[in-house]
């Protein structure tokens, strides 16, 4: 009897943190338009950035069995369909969404993708 309870007490807090792995491929996006976003981004990191932020995301994931991990941007909305650099944070911070934290220390991107094909490197 001591025997069959001690086995039930080992297997029991394994059962307990069993938590199923968040899908990478399922993210929830969601864009938080700015007009201030390097002050913004400065007081969601908690330090002080030398150089000017555009934009930048930020992850939460969610504890519901099944539920997106979400994925924030703070980037300011395009002018027109031509403000490329606006579109171009966007995409940059999309990126990240999917893909991670990709920068080195210099703000470069770790293992560029050899063809400029389109997509990322993985």
């Amino acid at each position: 009897m001591k025997v069959l309870l001690s086995a039930l007490l080992a297997l029991l807090p394994a059962c307990a943190a069993t938590v199923p792995a968040a899908d990478p491929d399922r993210v929830a996006v969601v864009w938080n338009r700015v007009e201030e976003p390097h002050r913004v981004c400065e007081s969601l990191s908690g330090r002080k950035h030398f150089f000017n932020i555009r934009g930048c995301s930020h992850w939460a994931e969610l504890k519901a069995e099944g539920a997106p991990r979400v994925c924030s941007i703070y980037a300011p909305e395009p002018r027109d369909e031509r403000d490329l650099q606006r579109f171009a944070t966007l995409g940059h911070e999309l990126m990240h969404c999917f893909d991670g934290n990709w920068h080195d220390k210099w703000g470069r991107m770790n293992n560029p993708p050899i063809a400029a094909a389109g997509g990322t490197a993985k």
